[in-house]
């Protein structure tokens, strides 16, 4: 299955893998083979007045269980087994709705920011119905967590309560010391609705630390505003996810446990389980980093460019560089925003939210199983407070100038440690490196062009593919940067610019060349396919093409050993073609023109009868079947109707 509209973070059960990994098979319960999709059911959200009331008080909270995660801390680490109410969080701002006896509904709201349903009732003796749904849609946040794909059903949980005649003579009944509670375990509910609101509550996090960081949380705190200059919130997302359920078998009969985003569709699909089983297979309910990393798709899908081909990456492998920039992205988010989950005005205080006051949380963790269980523990985690010359994942102190734009984690920690303050140290507090003092207001303007920045992803006319070299370079002409941050940058192997991965093409006068090439390799346990280094076996330049009649053509020479120098066009949105497929004879509906006579010294593509538009021209070196590197040079020039042509910033 072509598995580009997928980004995804999650484990397949094997260690140190993420995403897009074979295996499995359709479940008992799946709903694949279920008829067509009922349509959500209509939100209300919003109060009956009544003149003559009752005011009734009821808290909404939802369980968890709490990862537990000390680096290098073997099989003590996972989700907690023990689920307690003294570690309950709040549900604010959900949808609530009440119910007669009959079944009718005669009240609806939203709970307050510290979860609680205020409601005005009638002064009517009788037992009614309180729903609390897994759903939001208003100024802080807009999210439906549904339980699958034909339903799209909400969860929800209720509790009954009765308006006696001594509440008529008071006009209130307060509930405070009963809340009603989403649970955790499976014993208590089997549909665990105590996950879904985790999810929820996640995504108002995201939300909070969005604009309390971009300077539009309002001119007075925790109070929303319709004016966008001032108060932001992210559009809807919907969110797909069932206790004990894989969502990619909703595509394919051979999907590994899988967390998704489905870009267009602002969907995101949330792991539950496999058949049944969330005791000791990998969910991802009570992972917030995945989460958030999912959430994170999502906001660059609709507020950034989203260009990432998707497919496998391990976060220990040199991937191509529009997916290791959303990768990152992604992974950074979720680590920013569990850093700051402490220092919200519109959510629950320190001691009512389930992220300790001050705790700096700068770790990717994903778990499966839990504690009790006969199979848990962590299947990923990474610091992204690591330096990058001797990280644990994605190391780069051994790789070329530039290795970083190629590689997820290095940019997820370069991002993360950019937006530390200099008085900040990492990895930890006795270190002499400091955080890069970069804002997330100026990182968010390049990422979504807010404000109109020309200089941003969002500028899709002049920028329109992605990756951390461009995304570096933008920040710099927005005029952002400090002594710290480049250092950071030197630290990382991070480009400020785009000449290692989308050069512009133009009229000049140069020549480039390979200094040896890495031989293909696997990117590890699970992985059959052999795969071109991006970086040091290939080159490529973004080129616009205007539609007139064209010939690009690529002049080398070689010495040591000699190199086999191929000329590949790309369609702008491509996905990158390995020999290992098109040598077993397959195509690829990605590659327009291409020229590979073996050790010709020249190769040449009429770009005749194709469209107008931006191209990706691949210079490649050919090292399939080497059994190792090749040391030599090889030095090219390129042309365009016999006129040189360079790479060069836009």
């Amino acid at each position: 299955m072509n598995l580009r509209w997928i980004n995804a973070v999650a484990i397949c059960i094997l260690p140190l893998l993420l995403s897009a990994c074979g295996g499995g098979s359709f479940q008992g319960n799946d709903f694949s083979s279920r008829g067509p999709a009922s349509a959500e059911p209509t939100y209300y959200g919003k109060p009956t007045d009544i003149a003559d009331a009752v005011t009734v008080t009821i808290p909404a909270k939802f369980l968890y269980r709490p990862t537990s995660y000390t680096p290098n801390g073997g099989s003590a680490n996972g989700l907690e087994a023990v689920v307690s109410t003294s570690g309950a969080v709040p549900i604010p701002f959900a949808e609530f709705h009440i119910y007669d006896s009959s079944g009718a509904r005669v009240q609806q709201g939203e709970t307050t920011t510290k979860g609680v349903a205020v409601f005005e009732m009638p002064k009517t003796q009788g037992t009614y119905t309180i729903k609390v749904f897994s759903r939001a849609y208003n100024d802080y946040y807009k999210v439906s967590i549904l339980e699958d794909i034909y339903s799209n059903t909400p969860y929800s949980i209720s509790t009954t309560f009765t308006i006696t005649s001594s509440d008529i003579s008071s006009g209130a009944k307060d509930l405070t010391s009963t809340p009603i509670y989403a649970q955790a375990s499976e014993y208590s509910s089997a549909k665990i609705e105590g996950g879904a609101f985790n999810i929820m509550y996640d995504i108002l996090l995201a939300n909070e630390y969005i604009r309390r960081n971009i300077g539009k949380n309002g001119t007075t705190p925790g109070v929303p505003t319709s004016n966008p200059a001032t108060w932001w919130v992210a559009e809807k997302v919907t969110v797909y996810w069932k206790a004990g359920f894989n969502p990619i078998t909703y595509f394919t009969s051979s999907g590994s446990p899988l967390s998704f985003y489905s870009p267009g569709e602002r969907k995101l699909y949330i792991l539950g389980g496999v058949s049944g089983d969330v005791r000791t297979s990998d969910t991802d309910h009570f992972d917030d980093s995945v989460i958030l990393h999912e959430y994170g798709h999502f906001l660059e899908d609709v507020y950034g460019n989203s260009e990432s081909p998707g497919g496998s990456h391990n976060g220990n492998f040199v991937i191509d560089p529009r997916l290791a920039w959303s990768e990152g992205w992604a992974n950074y988010f979720q680590g920013a925003v569990l850093t700051g989950a402490d220092a919200f005005s519109e959510t629950p205080s320190a001691s009512e939210s389930r992220m300790p006051a001050k705790k700096r949380y700068h770790y990717y963790v994903d778990s499966y199983g839990y504690k009790g269980s006969s199979k848990y523990g962590i299947g990923i985690a990474f610091n992204l407070a690591d330096i990058g010359t001797n990280a644990s994942m994605d190391a780069v102190g051994s790789h070329p100038q530039d290795t970083g734009i190629f590689r997820e984690v290095s940019i997820a920690r370069t991002l993360y440690k950019s937006t530390r303050a200099t008085t900040e140290r990492y990895p930890d507090a006795i270190s002499t490196n400091k955080g890069g003092g970069i804002s997330f207001q100026n990182i968010w303007k390049v990422f979504s062009g807010d404000g109109a920045a020309s200089y941003s992803l969002k500028n899709t006319s002049t920028y329109p593919i992605p990756n951390g070299g461009l995304f570096n370079w933008l920040l710099v002409q927005n005029g952002v940067g400090s002594t710290e941050w480049t250092s950071i940058l030197t630290e990382e192997r991070q480009a400020v610019d785009t000449s290692d991965y989308a050069y512009y093409l133009d009229t000049g006068t140069c020549s480039y060349t390979f200094t040896n090439a890495a031989a293909e390799s696997t990117m590890g346990v699970g992985d059959t396919i052999e795969r071109s280094d991006q970086q040091m076996n290939n080159d490529f330049f973004l080129y616009y093409h205007n539609g007139a009649s064209t010939t690009i053509t690529m002049d080398y020479s070689t010495t040591g050993t000699a190199m086999d120098l191929d000329l590949i066009l790309y369609y702008g949105t491509y996905v990158y073609f390995e020999d290992d497929y098109w040598n077993a004879g397959y195509s690829s509906p990605y590659v327009a023109k291409y020229s590979r006579t073996a050790y010709s010294s020249s190769e040449s593509i009429s770009l005749s009868g194709l469209p107008a538009g931006y191209y990706m021209l691949n210079v490649k070196v050919n090292t399939h079947g080497a059994n190792s590197a090749i040391s030599g040079t090889a030095t090219y020039t390129l042309k365009k109707n016999g006129s040189q042509i360079c790479g060069k910033e836009r």
